[in-house]
């Protein structure tokens, strides 16, 4: 039994299971720290003669043992106690010389605390044993800057000790001088056992992270925070194994009776306590100050975002479905704070008397009629989630047509969980007359009517009167993208919805896609002109899409341009399969490297002070690199057009041609393809913007062009034009 063990029993005056436990290790006796500790808490609460009883006993079974010199280590924690007991200071004199006698620093020793027989007295053993310390193997603390070193040897002739300081460097010291200004350190200090028990601490850190971090706590007075606590393990936990050990160790502090752990599950400070609290005592006693069911249910996530063990889980669900049952029979609570109870049971496998759909309909059916704003009232995403599916049961039958009439009415949090439902429960088909009274007013209901023309492409409108036609659904898009796009007060998920109405539209099988075969020249004209107005924002590929479809079908629509396409700079022009290369390159950008740096944020975050934080500074530098490259790209997207939907020129060197050449200054010809800054990924390919592409580009065969190369001007001639896409 380890010392926090027999101190728990003290704790509880559990005296009578203290005695048990003491006999049973009198046969066999461990750890001589644990019985001091046990012996010295005792004595301050008041318990002087169980200390001494207990003490004696063990004195006597580690000298049966052999082992003297824990014996005598004992006899200090109580020799004080034992007021003029001659014997016993006789006794623990004995002690001295048969556990020491056969040292050579035993007379410095003896020397420099004046313990003798004549002086016996407690402060004499006291010395003495702060002299014995600094013997060969025991770790001694400089506070001033040479930190923790290793006793090498103390030389009796010359009254001096060797150590062996961790900071670097060995040093010799008078013993008078060490005893002054070096402290020693208990064997079971971190810091000790980092330096003579390396490998029992690592074995310790991994079967029991909490004695480990209770034992770092104590170097800083009680408390430590998560970066102390990897800076002080670095060694013992490797990098590769920290991740890991972190995630155990939270859980093991979590249910340790010495921890109490504060700050938060990402950031979390350890605080070591002055007597055990379990788990079930601290989590009654925060429980206990909630004033109402939602501080209650709040308490109770906090508790289990730790990461607690099933047993401690369980305890924790227990408390909160005794408060949610007693709430749900007359405690005057909301209809919304009892479903995020019963909710929150039930994600955690529980049930309860009153099931959540009969609290549902109280929560949303008022004298009014339904009232889904009430969604909004649930404490967390989740809950609203989970309560979504529980519609068809909360509001009977016709819970879908009662849907439907509020559709506009609910909140933006559950919209998209309800259509989805509606889907699938084969019950989106109520949704169509929606459409006629949202349709006008794109810009008020953006999500809703991008989901209503998602439904309506998928075929869940397909043979009713009240559906609408096909151009009309992608006219209606295209305003609602170009509203977003013009609109300066246009945010984030403004944008967001117009990218998901754009890759709706232009997909395989979109909407614009089978509208853009068959509409009429009219009306693809207005396509245009509404792509047109929408600025820069505008998504590229809704407007490619109508170009593509205005050259092949009604090419008069627009004018030739004025100017040759490659001279537009404000254009990047590229081929499809280079765009969609450097599309590849924007989706890893924003879908892997940045939630990844994100990640590396949150953990470095978690080490603790970020003033001092290499790890966090490192992973926000990233984070700007990472965020200033993706606006850049998302900018050059939006100027993109493909090489393939331009008027090439014949016999002319443009984006889109190979060009045969001779370098007329010593003779050697080549043949480049002259394509896009996206598209160089061969030897034979020149950027049409760069200095050789750009000085190629509008020339004609047997035209002679002046090159200025880095070594100088070359002249080339141009010898053939083919093209190529």
């Amino acid at each position: 039994m380890v010392a926090q063990d027999y101190l728990a029993l003290v704790h509880s005056s559990d005296l009578d299971g203290l005695q048990s436990a003491w006999n049973s290790a009198l046969g066999s006796p461990g750890e001589v720290l644990s019985y001091s500790r046990t012996l010295t808490e005792l004595t301050e609460r008041g318990e002087l003669g169980t200390a001494l009883d207990l003490g004696l006993r063990m004195i006597e079974a580690l000298e049966q043992a052999g082992r003297a010199a824990d014996a005598f280590e004992l006899g200090l924690a109580i020799v004080g106690k034992q007021t003029n007991n001659e014997s016993f200071s006789k006794r623990l004199f004995a002690l001295v010389q048969r556990a020491f006698g056969s040292t050579d620093w035993l007379p410095v020793a003896l020397e420099a605390s004046g313990l003798s027989e004549t002086n016996l007295v407690p402060a004499a053993f006291e010395a003495f044993e702060l002299a014995r310390r600094f013997t060969p193997g025991h770790v001694v603390y400089h506070r001033a800057g040479w930190g923790e070193g290793v006793v090498e040897e103390l030389d009796a002739a010359a009254r001096t000790v060797r150590i062996r300081f961790v900071s670097g460097g060995t040093k010799e010291l008078p013993l008078k001088s060490a005893l002054e200004s070096l402290r020693p350190l208990e064997r079971d200090d971190l810091r000790t056992m980092r330096l003579t028990r390396a490998e029992d601490l690592a074995k310790l850190a991994e079967e029991d992270p909490a004695s480990v971090i209770r034992m770092a706590a104590r170097m800083y007075r009680g408390t430590i925070n998560s970066l102390q606590l990897k800076t002080e393990l670095v060694g013992t936990v490797t990098e590769k194994k920290w991740a890991g050990w972190w995630k155990r160790a939270k859980v093991a502090a979590s249910n340790d009776p010495w921890l109490q752990v504060d700050g938060s599950a990402t950031r979390p400070v350890f605080v070591l306590r002055r007597a055990p609290l379990s788990l079930a005592d601290e989590a009654r006693k925060s429980l206990s100050h909630a004033r109402s069911l939602p501080e209650y249910l709040e308490t109770c996530r906090d508790y289990l975002a730790r990461g607690l063990d099933d047993r401690a889980q369980g305890l924790i669900l227990d408390l909160a479905q005794q408060r949610v049952e007693k709430d749900l029979h007359g405690s005057g609570e909301s209809a919304a704070h009892l479903v995020d109870g019963i909710l929150f049971l039930a994600e955690h496998g529980r049930s309860t008397s009153v099931s959540a759909a009969h609290e549902m309909r109280e929560l949303l059916m008022t004298p009014s009629g339904l009232t889904p704003e009430n969604f909004d009232n649930l404490a967390t995403q989740a809950s609203r989630e989970h309560a979504v599916r529980l519609l068809p049961e909360a509001l009977g039958e016709d819970w879908a047509d009662q849907c439907a009439a509020a559709i506009t009415r609910f909140p933006m949090s559950v919209i998209e969980h309800l259509i989805a439902l509606m889907q699938e429960k084969k019950k989106a088909g109520a949704l169509s007359p929606v459409w006629a009274a949202i349709a006008p007013y794109p810009r008020r209901y953006p999500t809703l009517t991008w989901l209503l023309a998602k439904l309506h492409s998928e075929g869940a409108f397909e043979g009713r009167e009240d559906a609408p036609d096909n151009p009309t659904v992608c006219r209606v898009m295209l305003h609602l993208c170009r509203m977003i796009a013009t609109d300066p007060r246009s945010d984030a998920a403004m944008h967001r919805v117009m990218q998901r109405i754009a890759s709706l539209l232009t997909g395989r099988k979109g909407p614009l896609t089978r509208c853009l075969e068959t509409i009429g020249r009219d009306d693809l004209a207005a396509f245009l002109g509404i792509a047109e107005r929408g600025n820069n924002e505008f998504p590229q590929e809704i407007t490619d899409a109508i170009l593509r479809s205005v050259a092949r079908r009604f090419p008069d629509i627009t004018s030739k341009p004025e100017r040759p396409f490659w001279e537009h700079d404000e254009l990047i022009f590229v081929t499809t399969e280079g765009y969609q290369r450097r599309r590849e390159e924007y989706r890893v950008l924003v879908d892997v490297k940045i939630p990844l740096n994100a990640k590396a944020i949150g953990a470095a975050a978690a080490l603790g002070d970020l003033s001092e934080n290499s790890e966090w500074e490192s992973a926000m530098e990233e984070q700007r690199n990472l965020t200033g490259r993706a606006e850049d790209m998302t900018r050059e997207l939006r100027r993109a057009k493909l090489i393939e939907d331009q008027e090439i020129p014949d016999g002319i060197v443009t984006p889109g041609t190979r060009v045969g050449i001779t370098w007329l200054d010593d003779g050697t010809q080549a043949k480049y393809r002259v394509l896009g800054p996206w598209d160089c990924i061969a030897d034979d390919i020149i950027n049409y913007k760069a200095p050789l592409g750009a000085s190629l580009v509008g020339c004609r065969p047997s035209e002679e062009v002046v090159f200025e190369s880095q070594d100088g001007p070359r002249r080339i001639r141009i010898d053939t034009v083919e093209r190529i896409v």
